[in-house]
């Protein structure tokens, strides 16, 4: 019986150009699996943060059963429990933390002045593939609704829901004006981004940013056009270095006082990370002297001083100052050196001259 094989080899040898496909065959398997396992512990790692940030802090309909939901005020579309926050309120920014930054929600009147204690927090929380903001009231430590980003979509899209599942899902999004908001920032309009506001699958208005000058959002009815909600970037030396936002709904306002909120606290971080030399605040002249980013308090005043320190400086430079007087005149005039005219010099080099010639003569004799 024959031993040789069944398939007779080629017996070619492996080329330059096979072994480098093959290297890079295996390099691509190889970067494959490195991607598919880092974006399975990305998502792992983005559930676990989600599940921290909502259920582990109390974001469950069981909780809230007949909750009171202190700190809201009611308005001609809905109960407090609808609203979940003051009709007039200001967001304060907070010294951030290890585990997230947020938003304090202090209530306002009329006159956009703190007009009692905070009655709920907004909290960032970090994800590796999407940040998670809730709303926790001060009272009982609760939260109440939460915002997440949805993916798959084109351009900015946030959506926010109630913890209880009562309610509408508000969603926040670009949609088709994605392309027009890059264009108006592009040409740096007045007008910056559009977004569109929808209560489950209801297109109900839109809020439009200003990114120039003022940083503010006015949130509008989508069949009349009316302004319904605003808010304005009020300071940027809140305590000191801290923003401050002012929330104002309107009367009637037909979308859930927590939408203004919530709009405006992206807006709120995305401004926190800008160079604060292209913002201004609402009431603030910037100094461009200045190199501190939120600083943007007038400094002129520093330079004033009083009448009387400055009569005091006054007499000390007289005094500290000679005097000079006619007699002190002449006698600095006769101290000071004559100086030679021309002639005089001459006549000096000739002397000088004909003093080294008789002196090399006497050397000769």
């Amino acid at each position: 019986m024959s031993s040789a094989p069944l398939i007779p080899g080629t017996g070619e040898e492996e080329t330059m150009k096979d072994k480098v496909k093959k290297g890079c065959r295996t390099c691509g398997y190889a970067v494959g699996v490195v991607f598919l396992v880092v974006f399975i512990c990305a998502w792992i790692v983005q559930f676990a943060v989600f599940y921290f940030a909502t259920s582990m802090s109390g974001c469950t309909g069981s909780g809230l059963e007949d909750y009171s939901y202190p700190g809201a005020e009611a308005s001609e579309a809905g109960p407090a429990s609808w609203n979940l926050m003051p009709k007039i309120s200001l967001l304060a920014e907070r010294e951030p933390m290890w585990y997230g930054e947020a938003f304090d929600v202090i209530p306002s009147n009329e006159a956009s002045n703190v007009a009692s204690a905070p009655v709920g927090t907004w909290w960032q929380t970090w994800g590796p593939i999407f940040y998670t903001y809730t709303y926790e009231d001060v009272a009982n430590s609760q939260t109440t609704m939460y915002m997440r980003r949805k993916l798959l979509r084109i351009g900015q899209c946030h959506v926010i829901e109630r913890c209880d599942g009562k309610g509408p899902v508000v969603t926040f999004t670009e949609g088709n004006k994605f392309f027009v908001n890059r264009l108006r920032k592009f040409f740096k309009m007045n007008q910056g981004y559009s977004y569109k506001i929808y209560l489950d699958d209801e297109f109900v208005g839109v809020a439009e940013e200003t990114q120039h000058g003022f940083q503010s959002l006015t949130f509008r009815d989508d069949k009349t056009g009316k302004s319904i909600a605003s808010s304005v970037l009020k300071e940027r030396h809140f305590h000191g270095q801290y923003d401050l936002w002012l929330v104002n709904n309107d009367d009637d306002d037909k979308l859930p006082y927590y939408v203004s909120s919530a709009a405006t606290l992206l807006f709120a971080f995305h401004t926190i990370n800008e160079d604060a030399r292209k913002v201004v605040s609402q009431g603030v002249k910037p100094d461009q002297g200045s190199s501190s980013d939120k600083d943007h308090s007038p400094h002129f005043l520093s330079a004033e001083s009083k009448p009387e320190e400055a009569a005091t400086e006054l007499d000390e430079a007289k005094v500290a100052s000679p005097q000079v007087t006619p007699a002190t005149a002449t006698e600095s005039e006769e101290a000071a050196p004559a100086v030679p005219t021309q002639e005089e010099k001459k006549e000096q080099e000739e002397d000088a001259k004909q003093a080294a010639e008789e002196k090399l003569e006497e050397q000769r004799v």
